[in-house]
């Protein structure tokens, strides 16, 4: 999204091509040795059908959206960012100008993984899908920018879901819903509605605006994409960091480790307004610059850094 709206980039569906280094996606869903072959047959079919039948109100299949990558002059461009490996090298090296950057959507392949030391073959730069305050992992290059698939600014959301006048409520993480129980539920809807995401994208979105408070307590560590995404629309994130693999949205006030101290911080919240006011605009000033404003000006160093080398 925020490609789009902050950088106002072009986008480009394309088929997928003959190459053989543009079989790479295979590695994400073809990850099963049991089921490999018709786990790849049926993701690749899937580009011949409607996205969910149509319930969310897609009418044509990816393949007529999508153009093939020889019909597109990259040279227009001086940065081409590539989910998985879309664009074959062939093409790659003739355009030698542009600045490749290779943005897996898988970050657990061997691809993604070997591509924070260095980018696969005819990439400049690589993405890695983490957002860490201080970006100190181990074996990650100066080629490799800490930036989270859910890249986006706050700026982003308001161009496109308008915030309600009165925010109200609690969206609960999906996990962490199922394992409430009622009375959990109960509890918190003294707060006001109590939401999960579901839905098509604008719907999940609609809820995180009208949404004042974002919750996540339990189940399996999540990377946190959601958790930017509810900041940038404006909550204020709670939840037990132990919960995520990325933590940098965390601070002091929003670290809660179960349910119970989660219900006080919330009350807490809600008989001081300017406590919490003063938490989610610290909240989100970290985010913006974690998630948006620093991957953002690297890519542009990337950038300049080419164009002197070139």
């Amino acid at each position: 999204m925020g490609f789009l709206l902050d950088i106002g980039a072009s986008f480009f569906m394309v088929h997928e091509d003959s190459a053989v280094e543009c079989r790479n996606w295979e590695e994400s869903v073809g990850s099963n040795p049991e089921t490999r072959l018709k786990d790849i047959e049926k993701t690749r079919n899937s580009a011949s059908e409607i996205p969910f039948g149509g319930r969310m109100g897609h009418q044509q299949t990816p393949s007529q959206m999508a153009i093939s990558s020889h019909t597109v002059d990259w040279g227009r461009f001086e940065i081409v960012v590539s989910l998985d490996i879309s664009v074959p090298l062939q093409t790659r090296r003739r355009y030698p100008e542009v600045v490749w950057v290779y943005l897996p959507s898988d970050p657990g392949t061997p691809t993604a993984k070997r591509a924070r030391r260095n980018p696969p073959d005819g990439y400049s730069v690589s993405l890695t899908h983490t957002h860490r305050r201080f970006p100190v992992r181990p074996g990650l290059s100066s080629r490799a920018i800490e930036c989270p698939y859910s890249f986006q600014s706050s700026w982003s959301w308001d161009q496109l879901w308008p915030a309600h006048t009165e925010r109200r409520g609690v969206m609960v993480e999906h996990q962490t819903f199922d394992l409430l129980d009622e009375t959990q539920r109960q509890q918190l809807e003294d707060f006001g509605p109590v939401r999960k995401p579901q839905g098509s994208v604008s719907d999940v979105a609609s809820l995180l605006r009208a949404s004042k408070y974002y919750l996540r307590l339990q189940g399996g560590p999540l990377t946190g994409n959601g958790q930017v995404e509810a900041v940038m629309a404006g909550c204020l994130a709670l939840g037990n960091p132990a919960t995520y693999v990325q933590r940098s949205l965390f601070i002091p006030p929003t670290v809660v480790q179960d349910f119970g101290e989660a219900l006080r911080r919330i009350l807490f919240f809600e008989s001081y307004p300017e406590s919490f006011e003063a938490a989610r605009a610290t909240q989100l000033a970290a985010a913006e610059f974690v998630c948006f404003r620093r991957p953002a000006y690297q890519l542009l160093q990337q950038l300049e850094k080419h164009r002197r080398n070139s």
